[in-house]
Formats: C-alpha cells, sequence, structure tokens
C-alpha cells in the first residue's frame, strides 16, 4: 500500500515557516564564516609575504663577513696554509696593491697560501683569497701573480657568490647547492646557535659548489676584467693573467685542476680579455713584469716542490 505523502495546508504550514526561520537565522552565521575566512586568508597572505621579504633581504657586509670567515676556516681545515712568512708576507703586499683597485673598500682583503700542488686560486666573501703552492709555481713574474689575485678580488667586490646566496634564497631554493636562507640569518641574532648554524650550512655549501661547480661564466668573465682592471690600475701589465691562463692551458697541470671543470675556457677567457686592453688601449709593454723580484719566490717553491 503506498504511503499518503499529502498533507494538509494546516499540517506542513509550520514545517515550512520551521525551514524559513532556520535560513533566516543562518544567515548571519554563514557571513561570520566568511569573515573568519577573510582573516585566515590574510594570515596567510601575510605570512607570505614575511617570507618573500624575508627572502628579498641582501645579505649585510657583517653577514658577509661572517660566511667569509667560515668558509676560511672550513678550506683551511680542508687543505692547510703553507707555512712561510716570507712568503705569505710577499702574497699579501702584491695582493694589497691591487685589492686597493678594487670598488669595495668596506671590508679588508685577506691573501693565504694553500699547501696543494693542484693549480687553483679561490675566494671567499667578505675579503678572504686563497692561492696553492700550484699555482705559485706556475707563475713566471710578479705580474702573473697580480692578475690571478685581481681576478679573486673581483669576485669579491662584485659579490658573486653573496648574489648566488640571494638569488637562491628568493627562488626558495633550500636545498640548492648554496643551501640555508638568508632568513636564517635575518630572523636570528648573531652569535646565537641559529644564526651560527646558518653560517655554518651555506659556508660548507660554498666550498661545494665552488669545487664541484664553479660559479656562471659570466661571473668568472666579470672577475677577469675587473681583475685585468685592477693590475693594470696598480701598475701592472694588465696581461698578467691572460698569460697565466696561456701557460695553464699549455702545462701538465690543466689535467689535474678543477679550473678546467669550473671555469669557462681558456680560450674564451683570453679573447675577452684581449679586447679590453685593446679597447683600453692598454698595451703596456714597457711595464716591468718584475720576474727578478718574483725569482727568489720561485727558487722557494722549486726547493719546496722537491722536497
Amino acid at each position: 500500500m503506498t504511503p499518503n505523502l499529502r498533507l494538509r495546508t494546516s499540517e506542513w504550514a509550520p514545517w515550512v515557516a520551521g525551514i524559513l526561520a532556520c535560513a533566516a537565522l543562518s544567515a548571519p552565521a554563514m557571513g561570520q564564516f566568511g569573515g573568519f575566512k577573510k582573516a585566515l586568508d590574510k594570515v596567510q597572505s601575510d605570512q607570505r609575504l614575511k617570507k618573500i621579504e624575508e627572502a628579498s633581504k641582501p645579505i649585510s657586509v657583517e653577514q658577509e663577513r661572517d660566511i667569509g670567515r667560515e668558509v676560511a676556516a672550513k678550506m683551511i681545515a680542508a687543505i692547510h696554509v703553507y707555512r712561510n712568512d716570507p712568503l705569505t708576507r710577499y702574497v699579501n703586499e702584491v695582493g694589497a696593491t691591487v685589492s686597493v683597485q678594487s670598488e669595495r673598500q668596506d671590508i679588508q682583503y685577506h691573501f693565504a697560501v694553500l699547501d696543494s700542488n693542484d693549480v687553483n686560486a679561490f675566494s671567499a666573501p667578505g675579503g678572504y683569497v686563497f692561492i696553492t703552492l700550484g699555482a705559485l709555481q706556475l707563475c713566471q713574474d710578479e705580474s702573473e701573480l697580480a692578475g690571478v689575485l685581481a681576478h679573486e678580488v673581483g669576485h669579491i667586490a662584485a659579490k658573486h657568490v653573496i648574489h648566488e646566496i640571494e638569488d637562491a634564497n628568493k627562488k626558495g631554493a633550500a636545498a640548492s647547492a648554496l643551501g640555508s636562507t638568508v632568513g636564517d640569518l635575518t630572523k636570528n641574532a648573531p652569535g646565537s646557535a641559529a644564526y651560527q648554524n646558518a653560517i655554518q650550512n651555506i659556508a660548507k655549501n660554498i666550498i661545494i659548489n665552488l669545487f664541484n661547480k664553479g660559479l656562471p661564466a659570466k661571473d668568472e668573465y666579470d672577475a677577469d676584467q675587473r681583475g685585468v682592471r685592477y693590475a693594470h690600475a696598480a701598475g701592472y701589465p694588465a696581461g698578467g693573467l691572460e698569460r697565466f691562463l696561456g701557460a695553464f692551458e699549455s702545462s701538465t697541470a690543466k689535467a689535474q685542476s678543477n679550473i678546467t671543470i669550473t671555469h669557462p675556457p681558456v680560450k674564451d677567457r683570453n679573447e675577452r680579455m684581449q679586447q679590453l686592453i685593446v679597447q683600453q688601449n692598454w698595451q703596456d709593454a714597457d711595464r716591468p713584469q718584475l720576474e727578478d723580484r718574483y725569482a727568489t719566490l720561485t727558487a722557494m717553491l722549486k726547493s719546496k716542490s722537491g722536497s
């Protein structure tokens, strides 16, 4: 038997009135829930903006110094400094001569010799420059040494490594080769455990990146151009780095050095430097290359390599 669903008006009218009353009461509640959602959206938006703001903050000079100091400490612990006071003083004197020509004088430059036969040179943020015994043995005169050191000073002056960290942070690349975010530095007080941990992570990843990948080619070309300019302004022949790279290219050391892996081809680098020298009329053939002053250093290195 089919149920009788037909209701008299007197029966369904109160039921409908009740539904309408509930609907009327729920309207403000729905509006209230909509307000909560807007508030939540605003909080989430503010959080996103805060993260973007933190990611956009440039690294300060103080933070750069802290990062560079940690990179230098890790580099020295891994490779060790070659202990020879006369040699260290000499390299620092040449380095100071070219670094004073740099655009950046808000930091102090430090130069050290690494006890490694690999032909290489490195720079860390904050003014730290390293050159290996292998690179010093390959130099034929002081102007070549000046060119190599000036190239590394160019990386520091242009903040190439620092900009790599900042760019990685802006892209949210916390797991990239340059690791920790700038926010890890800016939101923690210097000297705190969290701040120091961020510094250590960044320093570790900088070293990994320098040895395994290197900087973008455009940064290497830029450091070459800056290095040529600094060396020339310091009174050296402008072609010192170009001659050093030419000797490197034709030497057996090329096969063992990670310069080959982490830098653009020597031919391209030298062509660009030659163009700059011609454009600026820096063909200073009469400038001394200072082979004699380098002779004592060379003898010292030959003694080291033969021991």
